[in-house]
Protein backbone atom coordinates (compact mmCIF):
# COMPACT_ATOMS: atom_id res chain seq x y z
CA UNK A 1 0.00 0.00 0.00
CA UNK A 2 1.41 3.71 -1.16
CA UNK A 3 2.25 5.50 1.94
CA UNK A 4 0.27 9.17 2.16
CA UNK A 5 3.53 10.89 1.07
CA UNK A 6 3.73 8.78 -2.01
CA UNK A 7 -0.08 9.00 -3.08
CA UNK A 8 1.13 13.25 -2.45
CA UNK A 9 4.21 13.42 -4.75
CA UNK A 10 2.20 10.90 -7.20
CA UNK A 11 -0.72 13.71 -7.05
CA UNK A 12 2.08 16.80 -7.40
CA UNK A 13 3.71 15.46 -10.75
CA UNK A 14 -0.14 14.45 -11.80
CA UNK A 15 -0.87 18.49 -11.98
CA UNK A 16 2.44 19.67 -13.27
CA UNK A 17 1.67 17.50 -16.08
CA UNK A 18 -1.55 18.24 -16.61
CA UNK A 19 -0.18 22.23 -16.17
CA UNK A 20 2.53 21.18 -18.84
CA UNK A 21 -0.18 20.25 -21.64
CA UNK A 22 -2.11 22.92 -20.89
CA UNK A 23 0.67 25.17 -21.54
CA UNK A 24 1.68 23.16 -24.84
CA UNK A 25 -1.65 23.25 -26.23
CA UNK A 26 -1.54 24.53 -29.47
CA UNK A 27 -2.21 28.47 -30.49
CA UNK A 28 -3.05 29.70 -33.26
CA UNK A 29 -0.61 31.91 -35.40
CA UNK A 30 -1.89 34.20 -38.23
CA UNK A 31 -0.78 35.39 -41.23
CA UNK A 32 0.07 38.63 -39.75
CA UNK A 33 1.83 36.93 -36.67
CA UNK A 34 -0.81 37.37 -34.21
CA UNK A 35 -0.79 34.65 -32.03
CA UNK A 36 -4.85 33.57 -30.78
CA UNK A 37 -5.77 30.73 -28.39
CA UNK A 38 -8.87 29.36 -27.60
CA UNK A 39 -10.06 27.18 -25.11
CA UNK A 40 -11.00 24.24 -26.39
CA UNK A 41 -14.44 23.17 -24.40
CA UNK A 42 -15.08 27.04 -24.99
CA UNK A 43 -19.13 26.48 -26.03
CA UNK A 44 -19.86 24.10 -23.19
CA UNK A 45 -18.60 26.45 -20.96
CA UNK A 46 -21.51 28.80 -20.80
CA UNK A 47 -20.37 31.99 -20.92
CA UNK A 48 -23.20 34.58 -21.66
CA UNK A 49 -21.93 37.91 -20.52
CA UNK A 50 -18.54 39.35 -20.58
CA UNK A 51 -17.24 42.60 -19.03
CA UNK A 52 -14.59 44.74 -20.78
CA UNK A 53 -11.98 45.97 -17.87
CA UNK A 54 -10.20 48.87 -18.43
CA UNK A 55 -7.78 48.57 -20.39
CA UNK A 56 -3.94 49.13 -19.24
CA UNK A 57 -0.43 50.29 -20.22
CA UNK A 58 2.68 50.81 -18.66
CA UNK A 59 3.20 53.92 -19.13
CA UNK A 60 -0.49 54.75 -18.05
CA UNK A 61 -1.03 56.38 -21.67
CA UNK A 62 -4.36 57.79 -21.50
CA UNK A 63 -4.64 57.57 -24.87
CA UNK A 64 -3.55 54.37 -25.98
CA UNK A 65 -6.24 53.14 -23.08
CA UNK A 66 -9.48 54.76 -24.50
CA UNK A 67 -8.33 54.16 -27.74
CA UNK A 68 -7.76 50.62 -27.40
CA UNK A 69 -11.23 50.28 -25.38
CA UNK A 70 -13.46 51.68 -27.74
CA UNK A 71 -12.22 49.64 -30.67
CA UNK A 72 -11.78 46.35 -28.98
CA UNK A 73 -15.23 46.90 -28.11
CA UNK A 74 -16.35 47.87 -31.10
CA UNK A 75 -14.75 44.90 -32.88
CA UNK A 76 -16.26 42.29 -30.30
CA UNK A 77 -20.01 43.59 -30.05
CA UNK A 78 -21.29 41.48 -32.41
CA UNK A 79 -20.08 38.33 -30.88
CA UNK A 80 -23.53 38.40 -29.42
CA UNK A 81 -23.05 38.10 -25.54
CA UNK A 82 -23.94 40.52 -23.28
CA UNK A 83 -21.04 43.25 -22.99
CA UNK A 84 -20.22 45.41 -19.66
CA UNK A 85 -18.38 48.56 -21.10
CA UNK A 86 -15.14 49.61 -19.17
CA UNK A 87 -16.91 53.31 -17.70
CA UNK A 88 -19.72 50.64 -16.21
CA UNK A 89 -17.08 47.90 -15.46
CA UNK A 90 -14.74 50.46 -13.20
CA UNK A 91 -17.55 51.70 -11.40
CA UNK A 92 -19.17 48.69 -10.31
CA UNK A 93 -15.69 47.47 -8.84
CA UNK A 94 -14.67 50.76 -7.12
CA UNK A 95 -18.36 49.78 -5.50
CA UNK A 96 -18.10 47.03 -4.35
CA UNK A 97 -13.83 46.51 -3.96
CA UNK A 98 -13.03 50.09 -3.12
CA UNK A 99 -9.89 52.33 -4.70
CA UNK A 100 -7.47 50.00 -3.94
CA UNK A 101 -9.19 46.68 -5.66
CA UNK A 102 -9.19 48.89 -8.96
CA UNK A 103 -6.10 49.92 -8.38
CA UNK A 104 -4.88 46.44 -7.60
CA UNK A 105 -6.45 44.60 -10.66
CA UNK A 106 -4.59 47.29 -13.10
CA UNK A 107 -1.09 46.58 -11.91
CA UNK A 108 -2.36 43.05 -12.17
CA UNK A 109 -3.28 43.57 -15.41
CA UNK A 110 -0.06 45.78 -15.88
CA UNK A 111 2.17 42.96 -14.77
CA UNK A 112 0.54 39.70 -16.12
CA UNK A 113 -1.60 41.59 -19.40
CA UNK A 114 -4.70 39.13 -17.76
CA UNK A 115 -6.73 38.81 -14.57
CA UNK A 116 -5.66 35.91 -12.46
CA UNK A 117 -7.52 33.02 -11.56
CA UNK A 118 -7.92 34.02 -7.57
CA UNK A 119 -9.44 37.61 -8.56
CA UNK A 120 -11.21 36.78 -11.40
CA UNK A 121 -13.83 34.97 -9.64
CA UNK A 122 -14.27 37.88 -7.04
CA UNK A 123 -14.28 40.73 -10.12
CA UNK A 124 -17.13 38.33 -12.02
CA UNK A 125 -19.07 38.51 -8.81
CA UNK A 126 -18.93 42.10 -8.48
CA UNK A 127 -19.79 42.68 -11.92
CA UNK A 128 -22.49 39.59 -12.49
CA UNK A 129 -20.76 38.38 -15.85
CA UNK A 130 -19.38 35.26 -16.67
CA UNK A 131 -15.89 35.99 -17.73
CA UNK A 132 -13.74 39.25 -17.78
CA UNK A 133 -11.88 40.65 -20.48
CA UNK A 134 -8.79 42.19 -20.29
CA UNK A 135 -6.19 43.81 -22.34
CA UNK A 136 -3.09 45.47 -21.83
CA UNK A 137 -1.08 47.92 -24.67
CA UNK A 138 2.44 46.92 -24.63
CA UNK A 139 3.12 49.46 -28.00
CA UNK A 140 1.78 52.76 -28.91
CA UNK A 141 4.24 54.44 -30.97
CA UNK A 142 4.34 56.88 -33.98
CA UNK A 143 7.13 58.20 -35.78
CA UNK A 144 7.30 60.96 -38.43
CA UNK A 145 9.56 62.28 -40.80
CA UNK A 146 11.73 65.64 -40.51
CA UNK A 147 10.79 67.88 -43.69
CA UNK A 148 14.29 67.86 -44.63
CA UNK A 149 14.79 63.83 -44.40
CA UNK A 150 13.72 60.77 -46.49
CA UNK A 151 12.07 57.86 -45.19
CA UNK A 152 8.24 56.31 -44.57
CA UNK A 153 6.63 57.79 -41.17
CA UNK A 154 5.11 54.98 -39.57
CA UNK A 155 2.55 53.93 -36.74
CA UNK A 156 3.06 50.57 -34.26
CA UNK A 157 0.23 49.39 -31.74
CA UNK A 158 1.27 46.01 -30.08
CA UNK A 159 -1.65 45.07 -27.52
CA UNK A 160 -2.76 41.92 -25.85
CA UNK A 161 -5.80 40.44 -24.28
CA UNK A 162 -7.10 37.16 -22.25
CA UNK A 163 -10.90 36.12 -20.98
CA UNK A 164 -10.62 34.33 -17.82
CA UNK A 165 -14.01 32.91 -16.54
CA UNK A 166 -15.58 33.16 -12.78
CA UNK A 167 -13.96 29.68 -12.16
CA UNK A 168 -10.17 31.20 -13.15
CA UNK A 169 -10.35 29.41 -16.78
CA UNK A 170 -8.49 31.02 -19.86
CA UNK A 171 -10.87 31.00 -22.30
CA UNK A 172 -9.29 33.07 -24.76
CA UNK A 173 -5.94 34.83 -25.37
CA UNK A 174 -4.50 37.19 -28.05
CA UNK A 175 -1.83 39.13 -29.09
CA UNK A 176 -0.18 41.12 -31.84
CA UNK A 177 0.87 44.14 -33.51
CA UNK A 178 0.00 46.21 -36.57
CA UNK A 179 2.19 48.78 -38.13
CA UNK A 180 0.91 50.97 -40.64
CA UNK A 181 3.05 53.11 -43.12
CA UNK A 182 2.56 57.07 -44.49
CA UNK A 183 3.91 57.71 -47.76
CA UNK A 184 7.47 58.40 -48.86
CA UNK A 185 8.31 62.15 -47.66
CA UNK A 186 10.82 63.26 -50.30
CA UNK A 187 13.02 65.84 -48.55
CA UNK A 188 13.25 67.23 -51.69
CA UNK A 189 9.55 68.41 -52.26
CA UNK A 190 8.34 71.65 -53.10
CA UNK A 191 7.47 73.77 -50.25
CA UNK A 192 4.11 74.67 -50.01
CA UNK A 193 4.67 77.48 -47.17
CA UNK A 194 5.94 77.53 -43.68
CA UNK A 195 4.93 76.55 -40.31
CA UNK A 196 6.05 78.80 -37.23
CA UNK A 197 6.10 77.60 -33.61
CA UNK A 198 7.83 80.02 -31.21
CA UNK A 199 11.64 80.85 -32.27
CA UNK A 200 11.66 78.02 -35.08
CA UNK A 201 10.04 77.70 -38.50
CA UNK A 202 9.35 74.61 -40.48
CA UNK A 203 8.51 74.40 -44.11
CA UNK A 204 5.06 72.88 -45.30
CA UNK A 205 5.45 70.76 -48.23
CA UNK A 206 1.76 68.70 -48.29
CA UNK A 207 3.69 65.03 -47.72
CA UNK A 208 1.61 62.65 -45.66
CA UNK A 209 2.35 62.04 -42.44
CA UNK A 210 1.80 58.88 -40.33
CA UNK A 211 -0.99 56.65 -40.00
CA UNK A 212 -3.65 57.74 -37.12
CA UNK A 213 -3.32 55.07 -34.04
CA UNK A 214 -7.61 54.47 -34.44
CA UNK A 215 -6.68 53.43 -37.94
CA UNK A 216 -3.94 50.82 -37.16
CA UNK A 217 -5.30 49.63 -33.84
CA UNK A 218 -8.67 48.63 -35.99
CA UNK A 219 -6.93 46.61 -37.99
CA UNK A 220 -5.34 44.48 -35.38
CA UNK A 221 -8.27 44.26 -33.20
CA UNK A 222 -10.73 43.41 -36.43
CA UNK A 223 -8.27 40.15 -36.97
CA UNK A 224 -8.60 39.61 -33.36
CA UNK A 225 -12.70 39.44 -33.98
CA UNK A 226 -12.25 36.88 -36.61
CA UNK A 227 -10.75 34.69 -33.96
CA UNK A 228 -13.30 35.36 -30.91
CA UNK A 229 -15.43 32.31 -29.96
CA UNK A 230 -19.31 33.86 -30.87
CA UNK A 231 -22.17 33.28 -28.49
CA UNK A 232 -24.24 30.56 -29.23
CA UNK A 233 -26.94 32.41 -30.54
CA UNK A 234 -24.98 34.68 -32.77
CA UNK A 235 -23.22 31.35 -34.24
CA UNK A 236 -26.56 29.45 -34.92
CA UNK A 237 -27.64 32.63 -36.70
CA UNK A 238 -24.68 33.17 -38.63
CA UNK A 239 -24.21 29.36 -39.94
CA UNK A 240 -25.71 28.51 -43.34
CA UNK A 241 -28.51 27.58 -44.00
CA UNK A 242 -29.27 23.52 -44.79
CA UNK A 243 -29.64 23.16 -49.14
CA UNK A 244 -33.46 22.63 -49.60
CA UNK A 245 -34.45 19.14 -49.31
CA UNK A 246 -35.04 17.25 -52.40
CA UNK A 247 -38.60 16.58 -54.20
CA UNK A 248 -39.70 12.95 -52.99
CA UNK A 249 -39.96 10.74 -56.40
CA UNK A 250 -43.75 10.32 -57.63
CA UNK A 251 -44.31 6.94 -57.86
CA UNK A 252 -43.89 4.62 -60.86
CA UNK A 253 -47.09 4.11 -62.53
CA UNK A 254 -48.29 0.55 -62.20
CA UNK A 255 -46.74 -1.74 -64.98
CA UNK A 256 -49.91 -2.79 -67.26
CA UNK A 257 -49.12 -5.86 -69.72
Amino acid sequence: MRSPRTRLVALSVALVALAALAAAAPKEKTKRGDIIWTHPGFTDLGVESIALLPVASFDNNFKSEKTVELLLGQSLKPSGYRWISPMVAKEMIRSSLGEGGLAALDQEIVKTGRVDSVTAGRICRALRATAVLAARVDLFEQTQVEWNQGGKPSTTVQVRAALVDSAGRLLWSASGSETGEGPYHDPNATTMGVKSSGLNTEPITGQGGAPSFEEVATRLLARWADHFPAHRSAAAASAPAPPPASPAPSAAPAYKP
